[in-house]
């Protein structure tokens, strides 16, 4: 059985995209999925399947069409790519766990939308980017920051999902279990 974390994009926010993470769950287990557990209410799944992940994820499209009419991006992360995502983290300094964020792309960003993005001035705030993986620490915190998932996704023209490190360390928590 293959491991797999899965992130959905925009899931529970502004009361759009409702999924009850416990009805999600039910749901897996019935389709057979192994060991699912959900974490918080923002789309975060770990679970353990015989499939790909390219088949997981179709699988998965298909089943928040048909249960929960929601066309949504999800990302199915192996649990390396999580690991590896974690220790090729550029951004190598003491800080609560709510301010450095890891976004996932479903594509390399094309070269004139990284150039359009890398000409603006955000400081204090610093993002690296790493092929499909974008690493972005914000010192004053999310709230007072325009960086977010909508920003990067419009800056770099890719659909992306960001989660905390808190989140990315809980995720591998819940995987080891």
């Amino acid at each position: 059985m293959n491991s797999f974390i899965i992130f959905l994009r925009a899931v529970n926010v502004s009361g759009k995209n409702l999924i009850k993470m416990a009805d999600l769950k039910a749901l897996l287990v019935k389709e057979g999925y192994q060991d699912v557990k959900t974490y918080i209410q923002s789309g975060n799944v770990f679970l353990k399947s015989n499939l790909s992940a390219k088949e997981l994820k179709t699988n998965f499209n298909q089943l928040l069409k048909k249960h929960f009419q929601l066309e949504i991006s999800c990302f199915v992360l192996t649990i390396d790519q999580v690991k590896k995502a974690l220790a090729n983290n550029p951004i190598k300094r003491e800080m609560e766990g709510n301010k450095l964020f890891f976004t996932f792309l479903d594509d390399t960003p094309k070269k004139e939308n990284i150039d359009a993005l890398e000409a603006l001035d955000i400081s204090p705030e610093e993002y690296h980017l790493n092929e499909d993986l974008l690493y972005f620490y914000l010192p004053n915190g999310m709230s007072n920051s325009k960086l977010n998932n909508n920003f990067f996704e419009k800056k770099l023209k890719v659909n992306a999902t960001g989660r905390n490190l808190n989140t990315i360390n809980k995720m591998l928590q819940l995987a080891n279990e």
